[in-house]
């Protein structure tokens, strides 16, 4: 049985993800706001072998899907958070500034790439440029710092409330979240007031403070 992967974002990354993951036997489902976006043109103008389909939509395109499909990965190729995002669609979290300076107190600030709404993007190769398909070794390959403790073991030490999932490498410069954890974050977050999610690789993470809408008015 084929695995399936439900990659949210047709742009240059997606495109590459979904050809990857097709040449490697996956079922892929790919979601975009444009329907002709550069993923959708480029494979079904290329042609392949492997099942795919394109979807029309954004982010509550994407947790319909999701939450139907089940698949065994999600391939975020947004440039936002995109758990944060399913966890805000999904039970109604707001971005919560508190807690992400509170997160951000218990991280080195070496890390810090940039805070804003609630969100804290983070790297150990915070003012380099990565090498395209990285395949993300302890040493980095582009600075030559070696990095013993992968940056989503760091996090999930540094955070222990939080819900921090490890960005697979499925491929070379392909990442993904596996299916299962995020089902659990959107379980976890219907029962929770306020949480802090993440997700990272070796060397690179996001991780964003929610609150419950009710609990954000009540602060006003």
């Amino acid at each position: 049985m084929h695995k399936s992967a439900l990659i949210v974002g047709g742009g240059v990354y997606g495109a590459a993800c979904t050809r990857y993951l097709l040449e490697e036997g996956w079922r892929c489902t790919v979601v975009d706001e444009d329907p002709l976006c550069l993923a959708a043109r480029a494979i079904l103008t290329e042609g392949t072998d492997g099942e795919v389909s394109f979807v029309q939509g954004g982010v509550a395109r994407g947790l319909d899907l999701f939450t139907s499909d089940a698949p065994d990965a999600l391939i975020p190729t947004v440039p936002f958070h995109l758990l944060a995002a399913l966890v805000t669609w999904s039970t109604g979290h707001l971005p919560w500034t508190e807690g992400a300076a509170a997160a951000a107190a218990a991280i080195s600030p070496t890390l810090l790439v940039s805070s804003s709404e609630g969100t804290l993007t983070l790297s150990y190769n915070r003012d380099g440029t990565c090498l395209p398909a990285c395949p993300a070794p302890p040493r980095c390959p582009a600075t030559g710092e070696h990095w013993p403790c992968p940056l989503h073991a760091l996090l999930a030490d540094a955070l222990p409330g939080a819900l921090v999932l490890e960005s697979v490498q499925l491929g070379p410069g392909v990442g993904g979240l596996r299916g299962g954890d995020v089902a659990a974050v959107l379980a976890r977050a219907r029962e929770e007031e306020t949480l802090v999610v993440g997700t990272a690789c070796r060397c690179h993470g996001v991780v964003t403070a929610l609150k419950k809408r009710d609990r954000v008015l009540q602060n006003f």
